[in-house]
């Protein structure tokens, strides 16, 4: 009895560490790099008894905002710079949606938290954390002093730069290939014919 006493402990305080984790919030892509706005997806699954009538996202510290959102059918959008809330629709039980905003981009890097807040039609809210990652984008994109438009599409020249040589080291890695490979092939003696 008293073995089992310490093992039912254990796992009561598991479940209680983890009762948190039974919602289900996902904010997509976890990882950023600085100075690039990102539009984001936000997941949420209702997982009590109760219809969820309203969801709250809260911006961290040195994260703005941007200004387009994306809301499910029948739900409306409040925003500010350091908050959407969205309202107006019903999501049941056991169902999920997806919600739709952007930010203007970290300028440093470091693990930035959303603080996401669903609302219920019993008057219940649970407030959830979710983490994003920033990293370090490259010198361009961090120092770039234009506008949106221009971090886009500078982000849009370095892929294409990088695939570009990329393509070429493949072409040069091929031809290097095929010059190991004809050393190697054996050629026929003089005057006699290859039996291939």
């Amino acid at each position: 009895m008293r073995r089992a006493l310490p093992a039912t402990l254990v796992a009561a305080m598991l479940l209680l560490a983890a009762a948190p984790a039974w919602a289900h919030e996902e904010i997509e892509p976890k990882t950023l790099p600085t100075g690039t706005p990102t539009f984001f997806t936000l997941s949420a699954a209702n997982e009590k008894k109760v219809d969820l009538v309203k969801l709250v996202v809260t911006a961290p510290k040195g994260v703005p905002f941007g200004e387009t959102t994306r809301s499910p059918a029948g739900w409306t959008v409040d925003k500010t710079d350091t908050a959407i809330t969205w309202t107006g629709g019903a999501m049941k039980p056991e169902a999920f949606d997806q919600w739709g905003f952007e930010t203007d981009g970290a300028d440093q890097p470091g693990t930035f938290t959303f603080t996401v807040t669903l609302g219920f039609a019993d008057g219940s809210s649970e407030p959830l954390k979710v983490p994003v990652t920033v990293t370090a984008g490259s010198a361009g994109a961090a120092s770039s002093g234009g506008t949106a438009g221009s971090k886009k599409s500078g982000t849009h020249n370095r892929r294409a730069n990088a695939a570009l040589g990329l393509g070429g080291v493949a072409v040069v890695l091929s031809l290097a290939a095929i010059a190991l490979a004809a050393r190697r092939w054996p050629t026929p003696p003089t005057g006699k014919t290859a039996d291939w």
